[in-house]
């Protein structure tokens, strides 16, 4: 009796599993001797379809930005003082996998031709009542901060932190992206 695929090439290099896969379909789902088998097959297959329905979730946020303010730390005068704003683009993408504690952030930003690339694993996220989100981001040789204010659509990038305070930052003016905010309604008439 022929399975339920059947190859005449001999020497295809599927032909093997095909072969194998119908001695197994023909072995236990068409023999009437076999329910045991039939049904640890079907709980097996049950269980395997609820563990995918618990699969981890992974979220990922990438927002646009064409102008940016940047400031640098001044001891003497104990505030930020603006260095220049820049009318250039930047990406930052917040991937979150399984949770909002675990993933990683990329800023990428052309900076007067060069191109520019932070990134870190997410340490930690806070909230505040305001949906305004905060990221602690750490890598190798790097601690930051990225803030989201979604009120005034900005991107507060803290870095190059000592034992005081953040030395540097860079207010991103963002907008989500639009692949991800595009909604197609389709009429029906």
């Amino acid at each position: 009796m022929k399975g339920f695929f059947y190859i005449k090439n001999k020497y295809c290099v599927f032909y093997r599993f095909f072969l194998l896969f119908n001695d197994v379909l023909l072995y236990f789902y068409l023999d009437k001797s076999n329910s045991v088998m039939k049904t640890k097959f079907t709980i097996l297959f049950v269980l395997f379809v609820a563990l995918n329905t618990f699969a981890q979730i992974d979220t990922q946020k990438r927002f646009q930005s064409d102008t940016r303010k940047y400031y640098v730390w001044n001891n003497q005068v104990q505030k930020y003082e603006l260095k220049e704003t820049e009318y250039e683009h930047s990406i930052i993408d917040i991937r979150e996998i399984g949770s909002k504690t675990n993933g990683y952030i990329v800023i990428s930003m052309v900076d007067n031709g060069i191109s520019r690339l932070h990134h870190g694993s997410i340490k930690n996220f806070a909230q505040t009542a305001d949906n305004e989100g905060t990221w602690l981001l750490q890598s190798k040789n790097m601690k930051a901060k990225l803030t989201y204010n979604p009120q005034e659509n900005t991107m507060t990038y803290l870095y190059e932190a000592d034992n005081d305070r953040y030395n540097r930052l860079i207010i991103f003016n963002v907008s989500p992206d639009e692949l991800q905010t595009i909604k197609t309604v389709a009429k029906v008439d």
